[in-house]
Formats: structure tokens, sequence, C-alpha cells
């Protein structure tokens, strides 16, 4: 996940934070911009290897991502920014 991230976004993940999503976070009420054809494609290929790393065993971020799945046909630039916390 961490190669894949890189090529999207050319750096590392952070690793500053201590959570999949912040405390509180309502996804479904993101207001911010949609996604481009290029990014939507990024965030679509990233929810999927979240997806696969959930059923390999990170069972952690399976409420997490999927909640975020439910945005892969049209994502907004908040839904992009969390699904990289995710990766973080």
């Amino acid at each position: 996940m961490v190669e894949s991230y890189v090529r999207f976004f050319g750096e590392k993940p952070s690793r500053r934070v201590t959570s999949p999503l912040e405390k509180g976070d309502h996804p479904e009420l993101d207001t911010s911009e949609f996604l481009g054809v290029d990014e939507t494609r990024i965030y679509q290929s990233m929810i999927g290897s979240a997806q696969w790393v959930i059923s390999i065993g990170r069972f952690d971020i399976a409420v997490h991502i999927m909640t975020l799945s439910s945005f892969r046909a049209q994502p907004r630039r908040g839904h992009l920014d969390r699904i990289k916390r995710v990766y973080a």
C-alpha cells in the first residue's frame, strides 16, 4: 500500500496520525469540490487496495473503509484526504 501511495502522491504517508479517521468525522457531510477523473481513479484504487488489506486481517479499518467506499462513484477532495489519512 505504501508503494502505491508514493506512486500516486510522490511522498510517503504521514506518520503523525493516531487513528484512521478523526473522532466525530462525518464524510457524508463533506462539501469540498468533486474530484476529477484521474483523481477519482486514484481514490477508487486506494479503496480497492484497502478492502484487500481488510480481507487479509486489518479488521480495525473495516468500518472506515466501508464508509469511504460508499463515495466511490463521485468522491470529493475531503474523501481523498480521508483515505490518505487511513493509509497513514
